[in-house]
């Protein structure tokens, strides 16, 4: 045992930790949005789930700056060429603001087309209007924060990072009680409320974020110029975050597709992926955290030239985030009737979720080598094949299979987890091909004095 775990794994955690707390929070305070409103209405936890389906999209649209951005300063920090990286986070900074803008504006002016789109009914469109408009008009500033903290992370301060999440979502809680409870004689804000409240959290996250980065960092908000805006890097950034961001955006953009057949399924089926989608999230947790901490020390190696430590890295972390995930998986398993009970007592709603959960334990296994070599191919740069991966599997065999499964073959939510399941397994086997086989190490942004010094990684290594 003491031989399995080694001192870059100590390392691993130190970065992980705070990213698995981060992520942590965020999920806890989903579900505790959607215990919420479910107390207050079961068809807003409908029209909420599809409004924050559209949202979470958007999170990898102006990711596409975020990851590219962290890859290019972990790579600049490896290769001890941090004189550059000012420059590219004040290019990271505009640009982001910029691409946050546009989509704000986007869902302020086309939020009933939007939610038309996810397949609604035009009871749920009424109810989740004015959440979309007025949490996704806010998206700029949660594109300036995801920035900041990226390169927070990139430079390996996860722990002061944290403390950005950990107040917005504390603000988040505390509102949606004033918003739906109506404390002190206050009136019941409904849906719209929430979305204030998470306005309010976002923001004052944000001037924590930057405080935090003129500390740690020494990077002053107040210095950002357009004048100092790079091409070179913006290049750069999106050649890299464009792909690497772009796989997640296309398991975004899978996910509305679903949501619209799980629609038409009705509104009891609709309610019931919006509970299991909420506590699968607590299963992925730590093999997500373990894939960010892995992508920030591989990106380091990469820049280095270091490329066996890179190699062993990537195949340790698939190992201790496989097993974490199945075992959590397991522990939900058979605790699934209880945990469901949380939210509703519906006892359809719960019957559904129990034939899902056991599908749980197969996809989770995928998602984990998934999760973690995909973040170990983005940190070397090489970007596009797990985007091709994505775009061929999951489009042309796993939505059909959902379709085929959820509607044709009448298994309803439980065909779309098999779906999702046979899309992770394959995706899974591809990217342990590609990482063995080490085209990855030609693949770098930045090479340590100019030189690549390729590693020819042998089959018993």
């Amino acid at each position: 045992m003491k031989k399995f775990f080694e001192t870059s794994d100590k390392e691993l955690l130190f970065l992980s930790w705070p990213i698995f707390i981060e992520l942590f929070l965020r999920v806890i305070i989903g579900n505790v949005n959607v215990w919420m409103i479910s107390h207050y209405s079961e068809p807003a936890v409908a029209a909420v789930g599809a409004a924050n389906q559209l949202l979470n999209l958007t999170v990898f649209i102006y990711g596409f700056i975020t990851v590219g951005t962290q890859i290019i300063i972990a790579q600049l920090i490896g290769a001890k060429k941090k004189s550059e990286i000012p420059t590219v986070i004040n290019t990271a900074l505009i640009g982001s603001f910029i691409l946050g803008l546009l989509i704000s504006l986007m869902f302020i002016f086309f939020a009933d087309s939007l939610l038309h789109f996810m397949n609604l009914d035009q009871n749920l469109i009424t109810i989740g209007r004015s959440y979309l408009q007025i949490y996704g008009g806010s998206l700029f500033i949660s594109s300036i924060t995801a920035v900041v903290i990226a390169v927070m992370r990139s430079h390996g301060f996860t722990q002061p990072a944290l403390l950005v999440p950990l107040a917005a979502s504390i603000l988040a809680v505390i509102g949606n009680y004033f918003a739906l409870y109506s404390p002190f004689g206050l009136p019941n804000f409904g849906v719209w409320g929430l979305a204030v409240a998470s306005v309010l959290g976002n923001t004052i996250g944000l001037i924590i974020a930057l405080v935090l980065l003129q500390k740690h960092v020494h990077y002053s908000i107040f210095a950002t110029r357009l004048k100092k805006f790079s091409l070179h890097y913006l290049k750069k950034i999106l050649a890299y975050g464009l792909p690497s961001s772009g796989e997640s955006l296309s398991y975004q953009g899978a996910q509305v597709v679903v949501t619209m057949i799980v629609a038409s399924l009705g509104s009891s089926v609709l309610i019931a992926k919006s509970y299991v989608t909420a506590i699968t999230q607590f299963v992925y947790l730590v093999a997500a955290a373990i894939s960010q901490g892995n992508q920030i020390m591989i990106g380091r190696n990469v820049g280095a030239g270091e490329f066996k430590q890179a190699y062993k890295r990537g195949m340790k972390a698939t190992v201790i985030g496989v097993l974490a995930s199945v075992s959590i998986c397991l522990l939900t398993y058979l605790f699934i009737e209880p945990i469901m009970s949380i939210f509703t007592t519906n006892p359809e709603i719960i019957h559904i979720a129990k034939g899902v959960f056991l599908v749980e334990i197969v996809l989770e296994t995928a998602r984990s080598i998934n999760m973690i070599l995909v973040g170990s191919l983005n940190a070397s740069g090489d970007v596009k094949f797990p985007l091709f991966c994505s775009l061929i599997v999951l489009w042309i065999i796993s939505l059909p299979f959902s379709y085929t499964l959820a509607i044709i073959a009448n298994f309803g939510l439980l065909g779309v987890w098999i779906a999702y399941a046979i899309d992770e397994a394959l995706r899974s086997l591809l990217m342990i091909a590609r990482w063995k086989k080490g085209t990855w190490q030609s693949k770098a942004v930045v090479h340590h004095n100019s030189e690549l010094n390729k590693v020819i990684i042998e089959e018993n290594y």
